[in-house]
């Protein structure tokens, strides 16, 4: 009797296969991840702690998603408002919906509108960032210290470019995270005054034509230099999750991940 041939799909060739050519990358780190097995795909020095900028944010929007409604009314604090850019300038005694400083939080990278957000879930913001690093342990993201709700530069707030792939692949498992992530531009309205404010994704390629999406948070500091986490889409079941930390060409770098 003839033996059965095993027949794999070409994109499962293509996702789970090591590049044959080393990929030349300006980022110090970088994981590519596969989202069903957490396979690693690629990976440059993995395991290396760095400051993680505002990709920590995945981590706070995860933490929101899992303890608050999206409807629940959000006041504005003297200190959440007090935040460096980057931000949306929210407004002490201002008043709006968890949703849209999700919005606000995930594509303009508010730092005020993570603040308030963690306050409105935790009572203060140093709760909230308990909650995070216990998210964090959960899931696996052992070499992961956070420190505030933003990553704003904080010592002794470090991530790895694996763990951020386990927090990219955990948020990735809510629909509401992955909406948002697709909107190039979105407005958010004052529940009181309903002053209107605009936002526009800091992630410049949702405007390119390429036979991917690219979908994450961006962030920069001059410590942490550019960094990105989140994943790429080239069709419905085939995906890979991408992170790089301290890059200086981050797009370039992004670009030659998702093309390997």
């Amino acid at each position: 009797m003839p033996k059965k041939l095993l027949l794999i799909p070409l994109f499962f060739l293509t996702i789970f296969s090591f590049p044959k050519e080393e990929i030349s990358l300006t980022a110090e780190s970088a994981v590519v991840m596969g989202p069903w097995t957490k396979r690693v795909i690629y990976s440059k020095n993995p395991h290396q702690r760095l400051a993680p900028a505002s990709t920590v944010k995945i981590m706070t929007a995860l933490v929101v998603l899992k303890n608050s409604p999206l409807k629940k009314k959000v006041a504005v604090s003297k200190f959440a408002s007090s935040m460096e850019p980057s931000k949306v300038y929210i407004k002490e005694g201002e008043e709006y919906l968890t949703e849209d400083l999700l919005k606000a939080l995930l594509l303009n990278s508010g730092n005020d509108a993570s603040v308030a957000l963690a306050e409105s879930v935790a009572g203060s913001e140093e709760k909230f960032v308990d909650m995070m690093n216990e998210t964090a342990r959960a899931i696996g993201a052992r070499s992961t210290h956070f420190k505030n709700s933003n990553g704003l530069p904080a010592e002794g707030q470090y991530s790895t470019a694996y763990d951020l792939a386990l927090i990219v692949r955990e948020a990735m498992k809510n629909k509401k995270f992955v909406d948002i992530l697709k909107l190039k531009n979105s407005e958010i309205r004052e529940l009181n005054s309903g002053r209107l404010i605009k936002l526009k994704n800091h992630n410049k390629t949702l405007w390119n034509d390429t036979p991917y999406v690219l979908l994450g948070k961006t962030g920069y500091t001059k410590k942490a230099r550019h960094c990105f986490a989140g994943y790429i889409q080239y069709s419905i079941w085939h995906k890979a999750i991408v992170v790089i930390l301290k890059g200086r060409k981050p797009w370039s770098d992004l670009e030659a991940l998702a093309k390997r």
